[in-house]
């Protein structure tokens, strides 16, 4: 006899016909799918994670490789299309963590990706970090036109 438990489950409810308090809801364990939303905001994550480097979560990802280690980056805001009243945003907002000793300059890469993974624009810029620098910085898509497309961003940075 074989006996299978499942553990961590919860029950969800919404504020359908028959609850007692509308609006209400609660969720919980077991399994889920990355979409989570919040007050007509919603953050799809479609991308397997397998490459954390630049994710658009809050995490730090891998910097690219270089002669020192580079700085430690991470997409903070993603650029986003038109939604409802809200306008589009057609830069990203990244942040740089300096690890190196000293002044160095970088070039910082973002690529957007459609939900397929495709690229759908890069951008670029350069910025000088010293040794302990935190630096959040704006980087506008170079066809902003196509920010329609967008569902994720990722950032590099190498020493130039």
């Amino acid at each position: 006899v074989v006996v299978l438990a499942l553990t961590g489950f919860t029950t969800s409810t919404s504020g359908g016909k028959g609850s007692k308090s509308k609006g209400s809801s609660s969720s919980g364990g077991g399994c889920s799918n990355s979409k989570k939303s919040n007050s007509g905001y919603r953050h799809t994550d479609d991308d397997d994670d397998d490459n954390a480097s630049g994710s658009s979560g809050s995490s730090y990802g891998t910097p690219t490789p270089t002669a020192s280690d580079g700085p430690a980056v991470r997409v903070i805001r993603c650029a986003q299309p038109r939604k409802g009243k809200r306008k589009a945003v057609t830069a990203s907002v990244v942040e740089l963590r300096s690890k190196d000793a000293g002044s160095h300059t970088y070039e910082v890469d973002v690529t957007f990706y459609d939900a397929r993974g495709n690229t759908v624009d890069t951008a670029e810029t350069t910025t000088t970090l010293d040794a302990g620098d935190v630096r959040n910085l704006t980087v506008r898509m170079e066809s902003p036109r196509r920010v329609s497309e967008v569902k994720r961003c990722e950032v590099t940075a190498q020493l130039l």
